[in-house]
This record gives structure tokens, sequence and C-alpha cells, in this order.
């Protein structure tokens, strides 16, 4: 059975989705935050930067947005030139002070800011409304080609000239009568946006794309789900009146009101699924594990056997661990929410056949994913390359904050590295006449390699110089490696 679980209270609201008991993915938006995608801006530009065909714009955000020229053509076409992918360079189209109307693509991160475009899209269940774009585009997930046909004659009909749609998969067996509707309610938001677009400030945000719960029903609630399950009575309600505004009232799915005392992500058994999720590594059930680790450049995944010995030839172990391994990457890339470029490298296969069953349940497995993903198949070096489409923050967001230690790496310095740093301090202490001791204070760690290897060389350093030494550590850890208190 499909599930969407969904917890709301006044700081944030939650949704999970579970196949067959088991956690895919989880959505969280915090009380007055939210992933900025979908948004479009009234925004100025800051900078143009002809080497890199791209220009700055100011959207009212703490970094401005990036915006490059290929994503700036529909806009050329109806505001600037009128001439459809002109070709020219971004530097003849765009001046510094300029107003342009932006959509963000992607949030922003780390050091960099939104990434913004001029193609705009107006979601909706059944279709993406491209308002200034006429082509008509189908899921590539509707396979059926006289389906595919359908649609697109059903479409050509009914769009308005000058706009066009993304046909999403919900569309596939629907009928006239969900699409007119859909579209008549997207071009009105289309419009609605343009009357703004005249008053606006620079920064004013024209468009935001919907809530949490909102997303989910519109992105995620479909046939393949059995039933919806809510802790809070106004969302519950709220549910209730999108699928019988909305669909044909899913008779096989059920919206169920939750009102027991257990909180629901902990009676479902979500909450311990997130935190496993937030470990580096996950076990297989096969014995063997998976690491993964985000860099700012990539997600590494490696697999291992672990304690997986097998029971048959090491070969046909490493190709069992390897499948499993597949399916379940392709749940913590769900459940997470990573992003971007992925290398995972799997354990060493040395028969071709095998890799290929293993990138086939990868992509099976994938298939199942709302995020666009790519796959590309084994380098030369062994590695599998692939990529997930960016939407929204990772799971680590909402639950992890960089640490005060190791400032990211994942690592703290060295107990040796330290001592040799309060050396360095030390040596510059010595020719204070008017010091008379010398208090250091640090981890327990540091303090037993100070008496195990150092402590005698640091005493006859400030014996010299008549000062004394204490050395003292702090029950709670330090947000520095240590520190020197001088007294005179």
């Amino acid at each position: 059975m499909n599930q969407v679980i969904i917890n709301t209270n006044k700081f944030k609201t939650r949704a999970a989705v579970l196949e067959n008991g088991k956690v895919m993915e989880v959505h969280i938006e915090r009380e007055g935050e939210g992933t900025l995608n979908g948004n479009i801006y009234k925004g100025k530009v800051a900078n143009v930067l002809p080497g890199m065909e791209s220009a700055f714009v100011n959207i009212g955000l703490e970094k401005n947005g990036f915006l490059y020229v290929k994503d700036l053509r529909d806009f050329e076409e109806k505001y600037l030139t009128g001439i459809v992918n002109s070709g020219k360079p971004i530097e003849e189209l765009l001046n510094v002070g300029d107003e342009v109307v932006v959509q963000v693509l992607s949030d922003p991160r780390g050091s960099k800011g939104a990434r913004v475009t001029t193609h705009y899209t107006i979601p909706g269940k059944f279709l993406v409304l491209m308002p200034n774009n006429n082509h008509i585009a189908i899921s590539k997930k509707i396979k059926d080609e006289t389906e595919r046909e359908r649609l697109e004659k059903l479409f050509s009909e009914i769009v308005p000239e000058g706009m066009g749609v993304i046909i999403r998969t919900a569309a596939e067996g629907k009928s006239i009568y969900h699409f007119e509707k859909e579209l008549q309610y997207l071009i009105k938001k289309w419009e609605e946006i343009e009357v703004r677009i005249k008053k606006a400030k620079t920064g004013e945000l024209l468009y935001k794309d919907n809530g949490i719960v909102s997303k989910v029903l519109r992105d995620i609630i479909g046939n393949d789900i059995d039933e919806i399950v809510v802790d809070n009575e106004d969302v519950y309600w709220e549910i209730i009146d999108y699928i019988r505004a909305f669909s044909e009232g899913i008779p096989k799915m059920k919206i169920k009101l939750y009102t027991e005392k257990e909180e629901i992500f902990y009676k479902y058994g979500i909450q311990k699924e997130i935190e496993k999720s937030l470990e580096v590594t996950t076990m297989l059930e096969c014995g063997g594990s998976i690491v993964i680790e985000k860099t700012e450049a990539l997600v590494s995944i490696d697999v291992n056997t672990g304690k997986n010995i097998g029971t048959m030839n090491l070969e046909e172990t490493v190709v069992k661990t390897n499948i499993e391994a597949a399916v379940e990457i392709a749940r913590q890339l769900r459940i997470r929410n990573l992003s971007g470029i992925i290398i995972i490298d799997f354990i060493d296969m040395k028969v071709e056949e095998d890799k290929q069953k293993v990138l086939k349940v990868l992509e099976e497995s994938l298939a199942k994913d709302r995020v666009k993903t790519n796959i590309i198949h084994f380098t030369d070096l062994g590695l599998v390359e692939m990529t997930r489409k960016r939407l929204g923050k990772p799971l680590s967001y909402y639950f992890q904050d960089e640490c005060p230690l190791c400032k990211g790496t994942g690592k703290i310095k060295g107990s040796r590295a330290i001592v040799e740093n309060i050396i360095k301090e030390l040596k510059d202490i010595v020719s204070e006449k008017d010091i008379k001791n010398v208090k250091i204070i640090t981890k327990s760690s540091v303090k037993e390699k100070i008496e195990e290897i150092y402590f005698d060389f640091i005493k006859s350093l400030l014996q010299a110089s008549g000062k004394t030494i204490e050395i003292t550590t702090k029950n709670r850890d330090l947000l520095k490696d240590y520190e020197i208190l001088l007294e005179s």
C-alpha cells in the first residue's frame, strides 16, 4: 500500500511518501521558510558578464540571481528585440539597471545565488503552462503512442495561441474536462502576474509556488496513492476540497484524519528512517553497506560488501550486493533529496553482463523518482556517473548544522597538531616579562598528549623565563581547540 503521511503544526509542515511501508520521500517546509523554486520576481540587472554570457540580477534576496543568456531568449522575443532566438550576445540585450522579470530555477546554495530564467512555467496537476512559449511537450513517462497523439491533438485545440504546455504524466487517460478547467485556472494566474509586473518594484515577488501541502496534492497524489493520513483537521478538509475540485475523486484513495496521541511521524516509523538517512553509512539487508558523502561539487556513493560473505562464489556475492545497493541508492537519493552530479562506486564486477544487470536495476528503481535523473553508464574507471535535478533543499538542511570544530570537513584537528600550535604561541609569550603564570585550557585528548610527550619541554621553556604552567580541561567541548590565559 502506498501512503502519504502529513504532519503539520505552527512551526513546520512535513509530508512523507511511503511505498509498501517504506519511507521513500520526505518533504519539509518551516513556517516562513520554503523553497524559492518557481517563484517569479521583478528584478533589476546588477551586472552583465559578457565572458560568461550571463548577468547578475537583483531580485531582493541576499545574493543576486544568475541569468544565462539562453535563459533570456523568451523574454528577448516578447519584451526586448521581438526576434526569436536572435543569437545576440547578452551585452547587446541587457544593460545594468534594466528591469527583467525572472523565475527561480534553483535555490541559492552555499556561496551561489539562485539561478533564474525567463522561460516562465506555472505548474498544475495535469499540465504546466508556458505563457511565453507556443510549444506542446509531453512527459516521456507516457509511453503509449496512441495516447501521446490523443493528448497532443487535444491540447493543440484548447491551448491559446502564443502559449504552450508541458503535459504531465498525471494527464494520461484523463478527459478534456480536467484539462480545460486547469488551463483556465493557470491562465488566470499568469494574467494576474502580468498585471502586477507593471506596478511592481525591484525585488518584489510576483508569484509564489504553492506551499508543501498543495505541492504534495499536485505532484504526488494520483492513482498510485492508496491513502492519505493527516493530523490536522484544517489540512484534512483542504485535501478533501482539492480532490473534489481537480480530480474524479480517486475512489480507491482513502483520506484519514489522525487523532492518536503519539506523533504521527513516530507512529509510522518515519522519524526513525529520517535519522538513519542522516548518517553517512546505510546498511543493506545482505550485510553490505553504502557510504554516501556530499561535497560542494558532487555526491559520492561507495558500495561495500561488509559482512556479506555470501554462500556461493565471489562474483555472485558481489553482484547480489550491488543489486541490493542499486535499489537502496535510488531510495536514499529520494529520501535525502540529493542532487547534482552523483558518482557511484559499485563493487568491481568482471563480467559485462553483470554490470548491465546492476545498471538495469538502478534505472528501474530511479524510474519511480518524480525528480528527473540521467544515468551515464560505467566509465573506464568502473564508476557510474549520474545526475539528479535540484529541487528544494536536501534533508540534511533541516536537521544538521555545520560543526563549529571541523567547519564541515568531517574531521577535527589532530591532538599533536594542536599541541604544536600551543608551543608556537608559548614561544611568543616567553619574552613577556610581566607574565608570571600561563594557564592552558584545552580538550582532554590534547591535555593527555601534552602530558605524554611534550610536558617537560613546555615546562622548561617557561621556567627559563620564570613562568609557571597549569593545564586544565573543561567539561564541555571548546569551540576553539584551546585557550591560553595569562596571569601577571
